[in-house]
Order: structure tokens, then C-alpha cells, then sequence
């Protein structure tokens, strides 16, 4: 069995592109290195926040894909455009799964798959803020800033966002989420 399809490496690959043209919007206009920059950063954010869907899916006994969602796309690169990138709307896509028709995902399942995403990323928003703070290394504090805005972001308790999700199946597990998230990124913005 294939772990990823071509479709999905394909629909990775161009929200990635996406995402890190909306998140260095204009900086790398006048400094392409930023876009180098902006690539590590929210690659792994991006990347490790999607397969932690996905492998959570697929260790609970699901077949499952990310798959991108064009207008999605197309508006995060139309809200940077428009606002010289100091508003961020990121829905590039989303990871998707299913199992035996016979039987559906149980709530505790659906908890720990919606939860997956947003978990890496509040500990990798932690830990880019523990070796900014030690290194005073720039990569870091962004990469701090990006993992906790992708944690609030995918936490907002909307339509098919993790928050939605999270805040009707165990609405403790979402406030605790929230709280860390928010907390770390208030933080972050503190950092050099």
C-alpha cells in the first residue's frame, strides 16, 4: 500500500508553494531570501500539521489524504495581495479519511484525528520559542509566530476548521488547545 498518491504530493506541493508566497508577502519582493526562509518554516508547519492528521487517521484503521482546496488558495492569495500581507487567511485544503462503510470514525477517534494537526503545531510553536530564546536566532521566532498563528487559526470553532470540530466533540480538549495556543502565541511576539 502507496502512503501517499500522486494526486497528494501534487496538492501538498502546490498549497506549500501557496502558503509560503501569502506568508512572506511583500518581504521576499525585496529580499527573495525570505522566501527560502519562509519555505523551512511553513513547510513544517504546514507539512507536519497536515501528516499528523493524516498518519493519526490512519493509526486509528483509516484510509486517508490530504487534499487542497483551490478557492481556499486563491483567497489567501487575494487577502495578501490586497492587505500587503498583514492579513492571513490560510485554508489551503484539508486532510480527509474514511473507513469500513459498515462502521464510522467513534468520537474518540474523530478527537484524536482533529486534535492531531493543531497538537504539532502548538508544540513546535514551543519549542521554536525555547531555541529562539536561547540562540536569538531569527528562523526560530518565526517559526514560533507561524506555528502558533496555524494553531489559533485551525482552533477558530467554524465550519470544517479543527476548532469546529474539536469544540463539539470534547469541548475541554478545544478550551486547553486554545489556551496553549494562545498563550504561546501572545508570547511569541516578544521574542527577537
Amino acid at each position: 500500500m502507496k502512503i501517499f498518491s500522486k494526486i497528494e504530493i501534487r496538492d501538498i506541493v502546490v498549497s506549500l508553494i501557496v502558503l509560503c508566497i501569502v506568508f512572506s508577502y511583500p518581504e521576499f519582493l525585496t529580499m527573495p531570501s525570505f522566501f527560502l526562509v519562509s519555505l523551512l518554516a511553513v513547510g513544517l508547519a504546514f507539512i507536519g500539521h497536515e501528516l499528523s492528521h493524516k498518519f493519526v487517521a490512519i493509526s486509528q484503521g483509516f484510509w486517508s489524504e490530504y487534499r487542497m482546496w483551490p478557492q481556499g488558495l486563491m483567497m489567501a492569495l487575494l487577502f495578501a495581495l490586497a492587505t500587503g500581507g498583514s492579513l492571513i487567511f490560510a485554508a489551503p485544503g484539508a486532510v480527509f479519511f474514511s473507513g469500513h462503510p459498515s462502521r464510522g470514525p467513534e468520537r474518540r477517534q474523530l478527537t484524536k484525528i482533529s486534535m492531531a494537526g493543531v497538537s504539532f503545531n502548538i508544540v513546535l510553536m514551543w519549542l521554536s520559542m525555547a531555541a529562539s530564546f536561547l540562540t536569538g536566532i531569527f528562523i526560530f521566532s518565526y517559526m514560533a509566530f507561524i506555528n502558533g498563528w496555524l494553531a489559533i487559526f485551525n482552533l477558530i470553532p467554524f465550519g470544517g476548521l479543527d476548532g469546529g470540530k474539536l469544540l463539539k466533540l470534547d469541548n475541554k480538549i478545544w478550551a486547553a488547545l486554545v489556551a496553549l495556543a494562545g498563550s504561546g502565541f501572545v508570547l511569541s511576539w516578544l521574542l527577537p
